[in-house]
């Protein structure tokens, strides 16, 4: 499996879709890695619960699926950088929070 980094979404209720980003996560081979956006923890939390340990397989297994519900889906994109998957996601997330001013 190829490393993989999604962006997570939640519900906006003053949107009406899940337009919120609550966090990005990192798959790889053998890790799960996931940075939240800081105050969207009840936004996020379908996405927790989907998560609390959940072990790389399973996470690999049913992300693609996750990734199609109406209510939390996620979007996949290309990682800004190569290296350690926890760097990667971080620097994913600064630019998803940057991007949101």
């Amino acid at each position: 499996m190829a490393r993989q980094v999604w962006v997570l979404l939640g519900w906006s209720s003053k949107h009406g879709v899940a337009s919120t980003p609550v966090g990005v996560l990192g798959l790889d081979v053998s890790e799960v890695f996931v940075e939240w956006v800081p105050r969207e923890h009840v936004t996020g939390r379908v996405w927790r619960e989907r998560l609390i340990g959940a072990c790389p397989a399973e996470v690999a297994e049913e992300i693609a699926g996750w990734a199609e519900t109406p209510i939390a889906p996620a979007v996949p994109v290309e990682p800004l950088l190569d290296g350690v998957l926890a760097d990667v996601v971080r620097a994913q997330l600064d630019d998803v929070l940057g991007s949101a001013r």
